[in-house]
């Protein structure tokens, strides 16, 4: 069992996220003494440090392993910087550029899904690497005209799976908490 405790970082009674995190940010752990962060490679962490925890987020085999970072690695290099484009266009012309960038990104990831998640029947680290940006497609669904269905491939089925899974709707309840922050935030990002 991983043993863990919540620390509230609104209370000084607790230590602060820059504790641990030099950047501040959570999530982060401390571990015999040693601090770790960076939502990815403390995953991969987890995962070596308790080789006897299911379910695994890495599969078995190496060869598969290296391809499942190779997905992440595809997730953070074009998938994320492609959303943030989008979220960040101002013109037409942007929007759609990087909209359909976004969607051939999303796509490719998609052909290689081998089941309901990525590796297949398991949940994995390409899942988790993409179930928060899933999870927060509204807003580009709401402000830049993104829809799931023009991924085409299976994106919308996958997505639909990760955006509906208890642990991610259970970690990203942030529609309400959005839709307020974007409504402050829509002068300075969403200018028509």
């Amino acid at each position: 069992m991983v043993r863990y405790r919540h620390l509230c970082l609104t209370s000084r009674a607790h230590h602060t996220s820059a504790d641990i995190n030099p950047k501040g940010l959570v999530p982060a752990i401390e571990y015999q003494g040693r601090a770790l962060y960076e939502s990815l490679v403390l995953c991969e962490f987890l995962e070596e440090a308790y080789p006897n925890h299911k379910p695994h987020l890495l599969p078995a085999d190496p060869f598969e392993r290296a391809r499942v970072r190779l997905w992440i690695d595809h997730t953070s290099k074009t998938i994320i910087p492609s959303w943030h484009r989008l979220l960040q266009a101002q013109s037409t012309e942007q929007q759609d550029a990087a909209r359909q960038e976004l969607y051939d990104a999303q796509r490719k990831l998609a052909q290689q899904v081998k089941g309901p998640y990525f590796t297949g029947n398991e949940f994995s680290l390409v899942d988790i690497a993409n179930a928060p940006w899933v999870a927060r497609e509204y807003i580009l669904a709401e402000h830049r005209g993104y829809d799931r269905a023009q991924v085409g491939d299976g994106w919308s089925e996958y997505a639909e799976r990760l955006a509906t899974r208890e642990s991610t709707i259970k970690t990203t309840n942030v529609s309400v908490f959005s839709s307020k922050l974007l409504l402050l935030l829509k002068p300075w990002f969403f200018m028509y």
